[in-house]
């Protein structure tokens, strides 16, 4: 009898169970194909992905979050244009970042784990105290151990880098910095510039004239100490309304033409070197300035630029090979990105304006007019 009374035979029994195992094996398959994430938005969908690689809409909206924070500026408040060119940079980014980390970490910065909190630790000091520093992190929505493990992976990558860009870099040729110095005239070109420090008495646009007038008699009297011998720097410190030159007795950085609001740069660039000038009006309010020093227009000789042209081009040859670095380690590993391009622009017609392209958020403040 070929069958136990009862029951099924024990190699019928586990044919069966492998058949259903595979069977459960390949339903299990199609459910999660069927179930990937196509919403380019959904916060699970893979926005790119490699060997060792992948990247979510969650991480990408996070990393974006952040530079908008850098620049101060809302989502809804940039335009569609310059937001995609923004995330697909970053994106960029963060791909470079992590196939450069894999190939670090083959070849390990054995203490990064140890640079890394010394480094944090010596930010930290940067800060008037502990709770300055917790808002900060707050403010830039990340925790002190996502800073140190962000810190950590710069220095392996900045590891790799020394290890692979910069012993097959040369130092510029004397050639070199020749050709560059001859084909960029502008940047050697220097305007007159002014030295001078400076008194604010300040005025709001609001004031009304016994304000304005009583105001101009209070930088009257602080030039009339000055005019008696009285030190500038001590007047400026006690009677300017200036905040970033007071502490400084009122001494401004050089400036030239174009830096100052017109009647503040009329009286800096008409004023002798050494003198002081009277009492005059700009939109912040009353001032008095002396000149310090001036010095003409003049073009910059080879000799004084050689250095900062040298490593200007050190940096765009570090640039390079750093570009075709990561551009190797992206093909070896077989980096895609998935997000979706954006939608063309909408065709422009007579009822639609062409519309100029949206300035990009400034990496440093404008110099503030006085």
């Amino acid at each position: 009898d070929l069958l136990p009374k009862g029951g099924i035979s024990p190699y019928l029994a586990s044919s069966m169970q492998k058949h259903l195992s595979l069977c459960f094996t390949l339903l299990t398959a199609v459910l999660v194909v069927g179930c990937a994430v196509k919403d380019p938005k959904d916060p699970r969908f893979v926005v790119a992905e490699g060997k060792g690689i992948k990247i979510t809409r969650a991480q990408l909206d996070g990393e974006v979050d952040r530079a908008l924070l850098n620049f101060n500026l809302a989502r809804d408040k940039v335009p569609a244009a310059q937001f995609n060119s923004l995330e697909m940079n970053i994106l960029n980014q963060m791909i470079n970042r992590q196939v450069a980390l894999a190939e670090a970490r083959k070849s390990p910065l054995t203490n990064a784990a140890v640079l890394a909190k010394e480094q944090l630790e010596r930010m930290k000091k940067n800060f008037p105290d502990a709770k300055a520093f917790e808002e900060q992190l707050a403010k830039a929505k990340t925790t002190e151990q996502a800073m140190v493990q962000e810190i950590e992976q710069k220095l392996e990558v900045d590891h790799l880098m020394r290890q692979r860009v910069e012993p097959s870099l040369k130092a510029p040729s004397d050639e070199d910095v020749q050709k560059f110095y001859s084909e960029n005239p502008k940047l050697w070109q220097r305007n007159e510039t002014v030295q001078a420090q400076h008194v604010l008495v300040k005025v709001d646009a609001s004031a009304d004239a016994a304000t304005k007038a009583a105001k101009k008699k209070t930088a009257e009297a602080a030039l009339a100490r000055v005019n008696k011998g009285e030190a500038f720097e001590k007047v400026a410190q006690e009677v300017s309304d200036d905040p970033g030159s007071k502490a400084r007795g009122g001494e401004l950085p050089p400036f030239s033409k174009g830096q100052m609001t017109p009647n503040f740069e009329k009286v800096a660039f008409s004023t002798a070197p050494g003198k002081t000038s009277k009492v005059f009006e700009t939109p912040f309010g009353f001032h008095f300035l002396k000149v310090k020093a001036k010095e003409a227009a003049k073009n910059l000789k080879l000799e004084d630029v050689k250095n900062e042209i040298m490593s200007h081009l050190k940096r765009l040859k570090q640039g390079e090979a750093t570009r075709l670095l990561l551009e190797d380690l992206r093909k070896e590993a077989a980096v895609k990105i998935l997000l979706p391009p954006p939608p063309a622009p909408a065709p422009v017609t007579a009822t639609t304006p062409p519309v100029s392209a949206p300035p990009v958020p400034p990496s440093a403040p404008a110099p503030a007019k006085k």
